[in-house]
This record gives C-alpha cells, structure tokens and sequence, in this order.
C-alpha cells in the first residue's frame, strides 16, 4: 500500500460487520466518486442527496433497488475538505467501519494521500435564500442566509449542557472532527436487545454517559471495565476535547449536510438539541430549494 491508497479496516458500530474504506487517488482531473455494494456504476456527491434518507441513531440512504448505506456520516464530513479531489473511495460493506467514532481518521488518510497539496483547509459553499425555523420531538433550528456558513449549536438535555459555534473550516478541522460520537447509559442497554444496532460497539467506539450521579455510580459499581471517573462520563477515562458531545453533533450536521454535493449552504444555522432527523429536515429544504431555482 502506497500513499496514493490507504485502506481503514474495521466493524460498521451498528451492523457490526468487518468492512474497509479504500481511499485510492486517481491521475485525472475529476472529483470524489463512491463505490458502494449494491450500486452497479459509481456514486457522485451530488447523488447522495437525491437518494431516500432514514435517521437511526445514524443517517440511512436507501436506493431504488433497496440497497443501504449505513453511518456514512463520519466519512463524508472529511470528504468536504477535498470534494474536487480526483479520488475514488470504495467501501466493502453497506457500513464504513466505525473505528474511534469520529471522522479523524478518515480526514487524516485524506491528508495523507494529498499531502503533496496540502493548503489551509477550505470547503466549497453555495448560494442560499432559505430562511426557516422550526421546532418539534426532532429539536429546534433557525435557518437564515449569510455570507458564509457558520453554526451555533446547542446542547441542553441531561445530563450536558453545552454549546459550541464554528464559522471556519479550521474550527472544524481541529475541534469538531476529533470529536467522538456519545450514547447515554440507558440508550446503550435497549440497543443491546436489537440487533443492528451497536452490534459493533466496543470501549473504543465513542463516550459512554450517565444520565445522573445516581446512575453514574450505579453503572460504575456494575461495571468494572468502565474507565471513567468523573461524571457524566462512564467510559473511556476521559474526553479527548471540552464539549465533546455537542461537537459531535455539529461533526453529524456536516456529515449530513455533505450529502448535497460535498458543499456547505451560505446560512447560519442556531440549533437546539438536534440530531440526524433534524438535520434530514433541513436538508429537505435545502433540497426543495434547489429544486425550485431556475
């Protein structure tokens, strides 16, 4: 294996089947294209958003002849920092692996392979006039035009209460795609009981939190293997960042965001305890919008 191919091994964290990532950089001048199984002919970004979404504990894109492709999320928020790069990404399993539950990995092979080109990070933006609230069981969100894209993004369920605003790629590059995905203790116990969920979680698959102190001592007096110490964190020992969790979510939105192309819209965004149906929301908007220009 060569710097021009990388290839991340691992299980999909809800299918829990073996897969691969193969990044393999190609000599011409096109931009990302994505092989997945089920699909006969390669995917372009801008296909992605067309396709059938599903929120379950991930993001679900389903194709006209039933074929999946589950979490890819984490990948594609890495993939905005190199949309026009000639790169073929190819996939084994409808499930790119989990690894550490964030996109770092990811973004660094990409780096990798391009480090002959490397430059501050940037992503590509579009024109929007979509201005829209909304709130319901999904959570809130302000959407207005601006001249760039920025988010402020709240988190105020327990047992967090958090809040983080970006508006520059390196604020994502270095405090949101770090970030690992997060599960509440009680969530984490129902999943077990269904099998495409978490069937591949393991201690290194992201943060594992108590809902209260009462059931942070419970959970750590029952399970021993738990690392961590401090409230609400029951496992790994510590954060890799402050505010982990909520940068998470803001690491989801622009991974549902880049379904539309590899591109980020020109809005500034206020959300409020969101999520991936949230997100599919808004991008049912940004998608109407499109659709709708002449």
């Amino acid at each position: 294996m060569s710097d021009s191919e990388i290839v991340l091994q691992g299980k999909g964290v809800h299918t829990g089947l073996p897969g691969s990532v193969r990044f393999r950089k190609r000599n011409d001048d096109g931009g990302i294209r994505f092989f997945w199984p089920g699909w006969t002919e390669p995917l372009a970004p801008e296909d992605l958003g067309s396709l059938q979404l599903l929120a379950r504990r991930s993001t679900i894109i389903e194709g006209p002849e039933g074929q999946k492709i589950r979490t890819p999320e984490h990948l594609l928020a890495a993939c905005l920092f190199f949309a026009d790069a000639p790169l073929d990404i190819v996939c084994d399993s409808s499930e790119p692996p989990g690894l550490d539950g964030s996109s770092l990995p990811f973004y660094n092979a990409l780096s990798r392979i391009f480090a002959e080109a490397a430059k501050a990070p940037q992503w590509s933006e579009y024109s929007s006039r979509l201005n829209w609230q909304y709130e319901g069981p999904e959570g809130s969100l302000r959407a207005c035009p601006a001249n760039s894209f920025s988010v402020d993004y709240t988190w105020d369920k327990p047992p967090l209460q958090e809040r983080v605003a970006v508006e520059k790629p390196s604020d994502i590059v270095d405090h949101i795609l770090p970030a690992r995905t997060f599960i509440l203790y009680k969530e984490w116990l129902a999943a077990q009981a269904v099998a495409d969920l978490l069937a591949g979680a393991d201690g290194d698959s992201g943060l594992l939190l108590a809902e209260s102190r009462e059931e942070f001592e419970v959970a750590c007096r029952n399970r021993p293997e738990f690392e961590g110490r401090s409230f609400p964190l029951l496992h790994p020992k510590a954060f890799r960042m402050e505010q982990e969790p909520v940068r998470h979510k803001i690491l989801d939105l622009m991974g549902d965001l880049a379904l539309l192309g590899l591109a980020l819209p020109r809005l500034r965004l206020d959300i409020r305890n969101g999520g991936h149906a949230l997100n599919h929301l808004l991008l049912e908007q940004l998608l109407h919008e499109r659709l709708e220009q002449p």
